[in-house]
């Protein structure tokens, strides 16, 4: 039974022990706000009214000479008082309960400094995790992560009638083994294909998996009435059931398969789907009983065989969870030395790993199979757990923790056919990939356990997920563990067999787009069970290159290994300085996955971004799956030289343009290696293009710069940037075009006033002297007229209405144009010139005078009822809009009041 600080504020008195309410979430957001006070950004994911504190070691020591039952606040540490005080808190615990047969380790590790503290939900949760902060004895202040596992039902009856293998071709006389085409594929489904699986019959004739194997199940509870589970479950024989004791002293009360970290009760209960009992089928179903599917460590039959599985339960129901990093820390303590995960945070999570899950995490690495002291104990087949976590299934390319925690062994899911699962995360965190199945293959999903009471007496059924990917490596490292372990056995060495005993099948070409993120390769079963016989891999002798310009393929024959039959890695160290056998582990070197290729066969590898005509060292080293490598040998190799582009037929005297003439000329550019090349223009460029057809480029000079001597630099680069450049000088000499200087305006005239005249001198400059020819020309006669007399424009307005006017100054070699807008007017003196469109529909224009700045307009109906009122402020030239769109149709009278008198004008609405 957990024990509980129960803390009273005031007259107001706590219960003992927690309701389930305080026990709904999980990890925290590891971008916490610390005890120093820091406030780093926080998520908008942090469930309400909890919080994790980790205090330090002075305050950690003040609490537990305090008794473990409910106490007044007035006993409490006082800062801490007053700091929880603040936020109203009703609760406190500790996160990871006390077992008093590994109490000193868990102090040593500071497992017992983190509490959780629960406060009113509806209280604003940064601004309390910001006040727990601001206590400086608290070191960690932690918003709490909801964790997640698939909430998608089991499936029953795939797309078709399965298809499989007679049971003749089964090791075992489970009926639906055949059905699970993970451990073994046959390649008859569509599109699946034959050996994408695990390899698991193979591994089956070394070991079946033994009854001194643990592996933790943090998950949803496993069904313990399933009969292809019960006989491979855990049992804590030192705790009697249902007697409400703790027995065996280890903290928790009645934890016989395990224990129940949502309600905080022994019994295991169901998550809403039978997350956790699928999963756990897939790790040990009972094997050769003749019913239902088998588990990877399963076992025989035989009464000796089957790894077990413990229960940490951390779902219930629908969606109840609890402390993952409790349940974590409970597998370490009570004998599993696997801790299996398919669970994890809603995307995005938390951006890094919780402190309180990493610390749970690092001590079952660190202590499983141990005693307090971190040794081995006798009975335990390894020193140290492992803990291997799924990738998720988001179909994104994220850091996802806890998966992405460096120590943990992340899993990817693989579909039948050698490629990703459509919905698995990756990225260069993911370690390995397994079959996590995919719905879009017949039959194409992972087959396993699932509970009768969820599924109307079903028990084996289809999911998918990295969920499901996860337990087929949990399995395999149950059966490395049960062939292999025993005294001096490591974590380390299971990790190592684990990561590198992969399907003869490379990753990447499979998956080319995810290339580095769906982990190291394939598990094998088979493989993690093979003996270590200490032979190096062959060494690479024909390590040749086919150099480029900037860059270098480098090419070698796979080798094979005697008792590996292929490496798992190729190193290559690659250094513009000489490698020997002295220094060369010291540059980083190009990891290259072996797997896939068959000694004898070419691999390649291409170094990019290199330099011309330079020298390069380069090194081959052959790694097989326990770490063995093949001997250093280094070759020297060189970038070919980059020749620089050709230019040609350069002008060799200076080329002269004066005014509007125009000069042009053509060179020839080419590359001798046949690299494409561009050209730039520096130097004097007005004036001055350049067009390029192949290797021609023509150019075209104009006397636009101002008169004096100048140069065209002409730069020709190729496309690894080798230049060639030449000088092109040319002259511009006195020269004067005429030229537009000051616009015309536009003019409003009256059809009453004599001609306009305008001095054409003052809008156009030309070279005194020249003779120019200027001409003018309305675009409508009939409104206005034209005359042009020397350097003079007259224009006469002829009717009401607009045109456009253009006017041309040319010297015979250059031409100055511009145009402008006349308006004609009856008299331009009107207050108003005219009111347009009549009969009008949405909007009546009214052309005002422009000395007229503003005026009021009113309309009324025939019978005098005004209608419409509005000022407007009078903008130059421009109609004043008047917005009819409501009136009704029919005759209206228009008025304008302003400065300058009144008007009045009967229009017509439709």
């Amino acid at each position: 039974m957990k024990k509980y600080l129960l803390y009273a504020f005031g007259a107001l008195a706590l219960l003992n022990g927690c309701s389930q309410d305080h026990f709904i979430d999980l990890e925290t957001n590891s971008r916490t706000v610390t005890a120093s006070g820091s406030n780093n950004q926080l998520s908008d994911q942090g469930i309400p009214g909890i919080a994790y504190i980790k205090v330090q070691d002075a305050l950690r020591d003040e609490i537990q000479k305090m008794s473990l039952n409910g106490i007044s606040l007035n006993s409490v540490p006082s800062p801490m008082a007053a700091t929880l005080k603040s936020i109203k808190a009703n609760h406190i615990e500790r996160l990871f309960t006390p077992d008093p047969r590994f109490e000193k380790r868990m102090h040593r590790e500071g497992l017992d400094r983190w509490y959780i503290v629960s406060f009113d939900k509806k209280q604003d949760l940064k601004q309390t995790l910001t006040t727990l902060a601001s206590n400086p004895q608290f070191e960690i202040v932690e918003e709490v992560y909801l964790q997640t596992i698939p909430t998608t039902k089991a499936t029953f009856s795939a797309f078709s009638p399965t298809v499989t293998r007679s049971s003749d071709d089964m090791p075992f006389n489970d009926p639906e083994l055949k059905m699970q085409w993970h451990y073994k594929n046959f390649g008859i489904t569509p599109r699946s294909i034959e050996g994408a699986d695990i390899n698991l019959f193979e591994a089956w004739e070394q070991t079946t998996g033994t009854r001194n194997v643990i592996v933790s199940v943090v998950d949803g509870g496993i069904d313990s009435g399933h009969e292809d589970l019960k006989d491979n479950l855990w049992i804590n024989k030192g705790e009697i059931p249902d007697n409400g004791i703790d027995d065996d002293g280890n903290g928790f009360v009645d934890d016989v398969y395990g224990y129940n970290f949502v309600s905080d009760k022994g019994e295991v209960t169901l998550d809403d789907v039978g997350h956790g009992t699928h999963v756990a089928g897939t790790i040990a179903a009972r094997n050769n009983n003749g019913i239902g599917v088998c588990g990877v460590a399963g076992g025989d039959g035989s009464p000796n065989s089957g790894a077990l599985l413990m229960s940490c339960q951390i779902f219930e129901g629908e969606g109840g969870s609890g402390q993952g990093a409790s349940a974590t820390v409970y597998g370490a303590n009570n004998g599993a030395v696997i801790s299996q995960n398919s669970w994890g945070y809603d995307y995005p999570g938390p951006g890094s790993i919780p402190a309180s899950i990493r610390e749970a995490i690092d001590y079952f690495i660190k202590y499983a199979g141990c005693d307090n002291e971190g040794k081995q104990l006798p009975n335990s087949p390894m020193k140290g757990g492992v803990v291997i976590y799924a990738a998720g299934n988001d179909d994104k390319d994220y850091l996802n923790y806890p998966s992405a925690y460096p120590p943990v062994i992340s899993v990817s899911a693989m579909a039948p056919n050698w490629e990703k699962a459509w919905y698995t995360n990756r990225g260069d965190w993911v370690d390995i990939m397994a079959p996590g199945g995919d719905e879009f293959f017949i039959n194409g999903m992972v087959y396993s356990t699932v509970p009768a009471s969820l599924y109307n007496g079903e028990m084996y059924g289809y999911m998918q997920g990295t969920s499901m990917a996860c337990p087929h490596v949990s399995g395999i490292a149950a059966l490395i563990v049960s062939k292999l372990g025993g005294p001096g056995f490591t974590n380390e060495e299971l990790k190592n067999r684990l990561l590198g005993s992969l399907r003869p099948e490379n990753i990447d070409a499979h998956n080319p787009n995810y290339a580095g993120r769906l982990g190291v390769g394939y598990i094998d079963a088979a493989r993690t069970l093979a003996e270590n016989k200490n032979q190096k891999p062959e060494n690479i002798s024909d390590l040749k290159a086919d150099p480029e310009y900037t860059a270098m393929t480098l090419h070698w024959t796979a080798i094979k290994d005697e008792d590996d039959g292929t490496a798992i890695k190729y190193l290559l160290y690659f250094s513009d300085k000489q490698l020997t056998a002295s220094n060369y582990k010291s540059i980083t070197p190009y990891t290259i996955n072996a797997q896939g290729y068959k000694p004898g066969e070419k691999v390649t590898y291409k170094i990019s971004n290199l330099k011309e005509n330079a020298t390069y060292y380069a090194a081959v080293i052959a790694v097989d799956r326990w770490g063995l490598e093949s001997d250093f040998a280094a070759s020297e190799f060189k970038t070919l030289k980059n020749d620089p582009p050709v230019i040609e037929n350069v002008p060799q005297n200076a080329i002269r343009v004066s005014g509007a003439e125009v000069q042009s000329f053509t060179v020839k550019i080419s590359d001798p290696n046949g690299h494409k090349i561009s050209y730039a223009l520096k130097g004097e460029n007005r004036g001055v293009s350049a067009i390029r057809t192949d290797d021609n480029l023509k150019f075209t000079l104009r006397a636009v710069a101002p008169v004096g001597k100048y140069d065209i630099e002409l730069v020709v680069t190729d496309e690894l940037g080798a230049s060639t450049s030449v000088k092109i000088p040319f002259e511009v000499y006195v020269y004067e075009s005429p030229f537009l200087s000051n616009s015309i305006q536009n003019m409003l005239i009256g059809k009453d006033e004599a001609a306009r005249e305008i001095d054409l001198t003052q809008h156009f400059t030309y070279q005194s002297g020249s003779k120019v020819t200027i001409s003018a020309k309305s675009s409508d006669d009939s409104v206005v007229t034209t005359t042009v007399n020397a350097s003079t424009l007259s224009v006469k307005g002829n009717k009401p209405g607009q045109a456009s006017v253009s006017v041309s100054v040319s010297d015979g070699n250059e031409t100055a144009q511009t145009k402008f807008q006349v308006s004609v007017v009856a008299s331009i003196g009107d207050i108003v010139y005219q009111i347009y469109p009549i009969p009008a529909t949405t909007v009546l224009n009214v052309l005002v005078n422009p000395e007229i700045k503003k005026a009021e307009f009113t309309i009324r109906s025939i019978f005098g009822e005004k209608v419409f009122s509005k000022s407007y402020t009078v903008n130059g030239t421009d109609p004043v809009k008047l917005n009819i769109q409501k009136l009704s149709a029919g005759t209206y009278t228009l008025v304008m009041e302003s400065n300058k008198g009144t008007y009045k004008k009967t229009f017509v609405k439709q």
